[in-house]
């Protein structure tokens, strides 16, 4: 139920916002982030991944130890200014009560969401958009920054 809420009111979330980011009520700082202990970051479950109604974004759900969020692979509408100079893919962490944590690129925080999303591609069990293979894609993702999307215009 979760998963169909955040795939219908992520597009929602994101549509008022300045610059086309998470509004500024729906951004976090990480030293807010409560919902999962970070620095000891263990995921614990892959519920698959989907695509929200707002123009292409994917959003993988994830659990660690029994609290779930969510990464988003935002598409360009989402991209800072930076991003789309730089042509970088954005992502975000989704976590609690709708909050969008950025994932900052060669950040601490993205090594860590990297380090777990590999490990848990070699203990979790799926198949097809619950396959865990699909995780270590998005760790290689996460590090390369690498468009998934064409900028237009």
């Amino acid at each position: 139920m979760k998963r169909i809420i955040t795939t219908l009111l992520l597009p929602l979330a994101f549509a008022f916002a300045d610059d086309r980011l998470p509004p500024e009520k729906l951004r976090a700082e990480w030293s807010e982030l409560k919902e999962i202990q970070l620095s000891e970051l263990e995921i614990t479950g892959f519920h698959g991944w989907d695509m929200p109604f707002d123009g292409g974004s994917k959003v993988f759900f994830l659990e660690a130890n029994g609290d779930r969020f969510e990464i988003v692979v935002a598409n360009p509408n989402y991209w800072t200014e930076e991003d789309k100079a730089e042509n970088r893919q954005a992502f975000y962490l989704r976590a609690g009560k709708n909050r969008f944590y950025l994932i900052e690129p060669k950040s601490a925080e993205e090594s860590i969401i990297c380090d777990a999303l590999l490990q848990a591609s070699k203990i979790l069990k799926g198949k097809e958009r619950k396959n865990p293979t699909l995780l270590v894609k998005l760790s290689e993702l996460l590090k390369s920054r690498e468009p998934i999307f064409t900028i237009k215009g």
